[in-house]
C-alpha cells in the first residue's frame, strides 16, 4: 500500500533551503558499520528508534526517529510513514533531511509531507497517514533521516514495535515514559528476552546489529522472524475509568464484549429475516447453513469509525448492516449473531489475526494482535462437522467465517486453522487454538486416463476431487472468474508441465454440504512421448501437478516454513498399437521429519499405470536443516519426473 502511493512523485529533489539535520541525525550518520551486505541490501538502517510517554489521563506522544543510509541505487525509494486517527489525534510535526556524501545536508521542503488516506478503496475511514519519500535519485552514501511526533486520545494500554522490517538495522530502540505508580510490561517476541534499562518510570528496551532478512519462498513472515515488542502498561487507581488494565486475556474478552455484543442484538426486522430463513430448516445445522449463506453474501465494504472508543472493533448494528447489505467483518459477524440469536442459538464473536496463524501470542493480552473477526456458534451434540472446539466453561462452539465467501459452514479457511483467537465471552472470554483439520479432510485425489497414439500424442480424461480446503482455490474462481478464467488458469497449469497442451472440457462440480469439490478435464497434448527410433518414452507422473515445493541448491538464509498436505494420483496410460512396456522405474518409498512419498510404475493389459501418494507435515524447519528439506523434495521431483520406455514389437 506504501508504494502504490508513491507512484509518480520521484523527479528531482524538493529540498528546503540547507538547513542542518539535528545532532542525533550526524550521531547516527558516523556510526560505524559493517561494509560487507549483499548487493541486494540496498539500504541499512542506522537508528530506528520510538518513544512513547503516557500521561495520567491516557493521552500518548510518540515520537519516531529513523536514520536510513543508501547502500545501492534504490528502486523503491525509503519512505517515512506515520499513520493516525483523525478523532483521536494528529501529526505535530514531521520533518525529513538528507545527508549526502560530499558534507552538504538539507531539509525536505514542508509540501513534499503528504497527507493521505489508509484505504483507497472505500470511505468511512478514520485513519489517515503522513509521509516523505526520500528521493531515488539519492546518491549511495545519502543517509535519509526524518522524525515524526504523533499525539493520541485513546482507551488502548498496549503497545506494539517492530524493531525492524527486513532490512538490516544498527540500532532500535523503544523508549517508554509513564506517570508515577504506572506498571509496565514488556514481552519480547522471536528474540531472546531482554531487560530494559530503568530511569526512573522510563524503560528503554534496544538491540543492534540485526542482519538483513532475506526474502525467500516458503518462508515465515517476517512477523514470525524479526523481533519484535509488546508492551502493556498498568494505570494508577486514580486514572479514569475507560483506561483499563488488561493483565489477562478474560480482561481483554470483557472490555471487547461491551463493544461487540449490544450491536448484536436482534431486532424486529432481523427476527423476521431469520424466522424467513430457517422456516424450512429441519435442525440446528440447517439453521446455522441458512443464516451463514447470508452473512457470505453481505457486500464487503471496510468501515472504520469511532475509533477513540474502540474503533476496529465497535461494529454498526446487525439491523444496519441487514438494511445496508454492506459491512466489513465485524458487521457480517455481527449480522450472523443477531440472526442466529434471533434463531435460539448463542454465539461469540472471535478476533483473530487472518493470513498468519502464528502471529498471535499468548504471552501479551492485547487486542492490537487481531485483524480479523469470525463468529464461534455455540452447538449441541447433534451437530457434528469438523471445525469444532471444545470449552470448559463455553461448550462445543462452531467456528465459521462469515467474510469468507467460499468456504462452507463446518470448515474453517486454512490460514486460520491452528491460530489462537480471542472469543469474547465477557469474563470467561478465552484465547484458544482454532480447529486444525486433520490433512486427510483437505487431501487432493486425482485420477487421470489416458491413450498414447504412435506418433506420441496423447488424449486424456482426468478427474480432481478437492476435499476441504483443498477446493477453496478452484471454488473461488469458479464462482467469481467465471468458466473463462477458470480454463485460462487451468491452461497455464497444464502447459507449464507439459507443453502444447488444448483443454477440450472443463466441468467444475461443487458439492460444499459434502466439502468437496469436483472437477472434470478433457485435454490433449502434442508429442507427449519421445520417440527414439523403436522406443517411445513417456513419463506419467507429469499427467498430474508437480509437487507444491521446489527448492534450489543456494545457501538457505531464512527457516523453512511447510504447510501441511495430502494428495494422492493415479495416471494410467493405454499403450499404442503395436508397442509393449521395455522398461520402467523401481518403487520408491521415502520417509523423512517432513514428510512421506511413495510411487510405483507397473504394466500390463496393454496399459502403463503411475501412483503417488504424498503427505507434507506441518513444519518450521531451521536452516541447519534446509539439505534435508530439499533432498526430499527434489527425490519426490525425481520420480514424478521419471520415465517409463516403451518398444516397438
Amino acid at each position: 500500500m506504501k508504494f502504490a502511493l508513491v507512484i509518480g512523485l520521484a523527479g528531482g529533489l524538493l529540498l528546503a533551503k540547507d538547513t542542518p539535520a539535528p545532532a542525533w541525525a550526524h550521531d547516527a550518520a558516523r556510526r560505524s558499520t559493517k561494509s560487507d551486505y549483499p548487493t541486494k541490501v540496498a539500504t541499512l538502517v542506522l537508528l530506528q528508534e520510538e518513544r512513547l510517554t503516557v500521561d495520567a489521563d491516557g493521552k500518548r506522544v510518540m515520537t519516531e526517529r529513523g536514520a536510513i543510509k543508501i547502500l545501492q541505487p534504490v528502486r523503491r525509494p525509503p519512505i517515512a510513514f506515520r499513520s493516525y486517527n483523525t478523532k483521536t489525534g494528529r501529526i505535530r510535526d514531521f520533518h525529513a533531511w538528507m545527508l549526502f556524501p560530499s558534507g552538504k545536508e538539507t531539509e525536505f521542503a514542508k509540501d513534499r509531507v503528504l497527507d493521505v488516506a489508509l484505504s483507497q478503496e472505500y470511505t468511512y475511514d478514520e485513519g489517515r497517514a503522513k509521509m516523505i519519500e526520500c528521493d531515488p535519485a539519492a546518491p549511495v552514501g545519502s543517509v535519509f533521516a526524518y522524525e515524526v511526533t504523533e499525539e493520541e486520545d485513546t482507551i488502548f494500554t498496549t503497545y506494539y514495535y517492530a524493531f525492524q522490517e527486513s532490512a538490516p538495522v544498527a540500532v532500535s530502540r523503544f523508549v517508554l515514559s509513564l506517570p508515577p505508580a504506572w506498571e509496565s510490561r514488556g514481552e519480547m517476541f522471536n528474540h531472546a528476552a531482554i531487560d530494559p534499562q530503568v530511569e526512573g518510570n522510563t524503560y528503554a528496551w534496544e538491540l543492534r546489529d540485526l542482519p538483513w532478512i532475506e526474502n525467500e519462498e516458503y518462508s515465515p513472515r517476517d512477523s514470525a522472524i524479526a523481533p519484535r515488542l509488546g508492551i502493556t502498561y498498568f494505570p494508577a487507581s486514580a486514572s479514569k475509568p475507560a483506561l483499563r488494565p488488561l493483565k489477562d486475556w478474560r480482561a481483554v474478552s470483557a472490555w471487547l464484549s461491551a463493544l461487540v455484543d449490544p450491536p448484536a442484538n436482534p431486532t424486529a426486522a432481523v427476527r423476521a429475516r431469520s424466522s424467513e430463513l430457517t422456516a424450512a430448516s429441519k435442525n440446528e445445522l440447517d439453521k446455522i447453513r441458512a443464516i451463514a449463506v447470508v452473512a457470505q453474501q453481505i457486500n464487503y465494504v471496510s468501515v472504520q469509525l469511532n475509533l477513540e472508543r474502540g474503533g476496529g472493533y465497535t461494529p454498526h448494528s446487525a439491523d444496519q448492516v441487514l438494511s445496508r447489505n454492506y459491512g466489513d467483518c465485524k458487521d457480517k459477524a455481527t449480522l450472523m449473531r443477531a440472526l442466529l440469536s434471533a434463531a435460539g442459538i448463542d454465539s461469540y464473536t472471535v478476533v483473530i489475526f487472518s493470513g498468519d496463524r502464528d502471529f498471535v501470542r499468548r504471552e501479551w493480552p492485547s487486542p492490537m494482535q487481531f485483524n480479523h473477526a469470525i463468529v464461534a456458534i455455540k452447538i449441541s451434540r447433534a451437530t457434528n462437522v469438523p471445525a469444532i472446539i471444545e470449552h470448559p466453561a463455553l461448550g462445543r462452539l462452531l467456528i465459521f467465517d462469515p467474510t469468507d465467501p467460499v468456504t462452507p459452514v463446518g470448515d474453517l479457511p486454512e490460514y486460520e486453522q491452528g491460530s489462537y483467537a480471542l472469543v469474547i465471552a465477557g469474563a470467561e472470554g478465552d484465547l484458544l487454538k482454532m480447529p486444525r483439520l486433520p490433512v486427510a479432510s483437505q487431501r487432493i485425489e486425482r485420477t487421470v486416463t489416458a491413450q498414447l497414439g504412435a506418433d506420441g500424442n496423447l488424449a486424456a480424461h482426468s478427474i480432481t476431487e478437492y476435499f476441504g480446503q483443498s477446493a477453496s482455490y478452484m471454488r473461488y474462481v469458479s464462482k467469481h472468474g467465471g468458466a473463462d478464467e477458470l480454463k485460462r488458469r487451468l491452461e497455464h497449469s497444464f502447459t507449464h508441465r507439459l507443453g502444447g497442451v488444448s483443454l477440450t472440457k472443463i466441468d467444475p462440480s461443487d458439492r460444499p454440504l459434502d466439502h468437496r469439490l469436483d472437477l472434470a478435464v478433457d485435454f490433449s497434448v502434442g508429442q507427449f512421448g519421445q520417440t527414439m527410433q523403436k522406443l517411445l518414452i513417456v513419463k506419467p507422473g507429469t499427467l498430474v501437478p508437480d509437487p507444491e515445493y521446489v527448492f534450489t541448491n543456494k545457501e538457505r538464509k531464512t527457516p523453512v516454513k511447510l504447510e501441511s498436505r495430502l494428495r494422492k494420483d493415479s495416471v494410467t496410460i493405454g499403450l499404442p498399437a503395436g508397442f509393449a512396456v521395455d522398461e520402467i522405474p523401481d518403487p520408491i518409498e521415502v520417509q523423512s521429519p517432513y514428510g512421506s512419498y511413495r510411487a510405483s510404475w507397473t504394466s500390463g493389459n496393454g496399459i502403463v499405470t503411475f501412483e503417488q501418494s504424498l503427505e507434507v507435515k506441518d513444519t518450521i524447519a531451521p536452516v541447519s536443516e534446509y539439505s534435508g528439506v530439499r533432498s526430499f523434495f527434489d527425490k519426490l521431483s525425481a520420480a514424478q519426473s521419471a520415465a517409463a520406455v516403451l518398444v516397438k514389437k
